[in-house]
């Protein structure tokens, strides 16, 4: 089978709504090194220039991917490592004191090529890294906030990566095939017609995607989808929301509203309303 890339299709975070209207919230994304790219979306700092006065409401919306988020304030550091696995429903988190975020973004099958645990073992759940890793994401840990820039902390997570590359990288060419389809049609794209590309049983599918994803081909095609309207909703100040839902694969706009709702828990009106405030 050829080689298939994931590059193209990095998800952008959800994190413009926070930093738009909170200037002291920033968010970065710093690229991986060539070894890490086919499995490593970003990796992404969000810090804030100074306590915060009051808790912030965060949305986070699914996107098909999962995260590892350290959270290097002083106070979190006996529980700083999480595991956000691939999601179904928005989160709403509480941002509050100083906000100091150090995270790993992995494409969508990208953490279990490093980690030896299937994804649906994640699925809408934040979970503490050490409940996989043990002694080995302590010593991480106690590395990064050793660390004040965010090049040396870059370099530390690489090396550590590319080092659990090494000892448990593991593959799967048919889940890539697959998701690398799913990305390409933008979701738009039966699983019927997936498993036919792909050489294998639907119900065969439906395993490799709990195992690599965390959530079925048809789940997974509908959060793809989701997050693609939502990048055309961003862009378009003027939209009119029924043309893009026709245009993003909705058979109909009430179709297109539930989804939104699920996935950014407002709908499309609600959303284009809190966007222009």
């Amino acid at each position: 089978m050829k080689h298939i890339s994931l590059t193209g299709h990095r998800s952008s975070h959800s994190i413009s709504e926070t930093t738009r209207k909170h200037h002291s919230i920033h968010y970065k994304e710093y690229a991986p090194g060539k070894h890490l790219q086919p499995y490593i979306s970003c990796f992404w700092t969000m810090t804030s220039e100074r306590d915060l006065e009051e808790p912030i409401l965060h949305r986070v919306v699914p996107d098909g991917c999962a995260d590892i988020i350290f959270d290097l304030n002083e106070h979190s550091y006996r529980e700083v490592a999480s595991i956000v696995g691939t999601m179904t429903k928005p989160i709403f988190a509480i941002l509050k004191g100083g906000i100091n975020y150090m995270a790993i973004r992995f494409f969508p099958g990208g953490f279990s090529r490093f980690f030896d645990s299937a994804m649906y073992n994640f699925t809408d759940q934040i979970i503490p890294l050490e409940t996989i890793s043990g002694k080995e994401e302590r010593n991480l840990t106690e590395q990064l906030f050793q660390e004040n820039h965010v090049d040396n902390r870059t370099r530390l997570l690489e090396r550590h990566l590319e080092n659990l590359l090494r000892i448990n990288n593991r593959s799967d060419p048919v889940a890539t095939n697959a998701i690398y389809n799913i990305l390409t049609n933008k979701g738009n794209i039966k699983v019927s017609e997936l498993s036919r590309i792909v050489d294998t049983s639907k119900r065969q599918l439906r395993r490799k995607f709990d195992r690599w994803v965390g959530v079925s081909p048809k789940a997974f095609c509908r959060i793809i989808r989701f997050r693609n309207v939502l990048r055309m909703v961003k862009h378009d100040s003027k939209c009119n929301l029924l043309s893009i839902a026709l245009e993003g694969g909705y058979y109909d706009q009430s179709h297109f509203i539930h989804e939104f709702n699920s996935y950014y828990g407002l709908n499309p009106s609600e959303f284009l309303r809190s966007k222009n405030l």
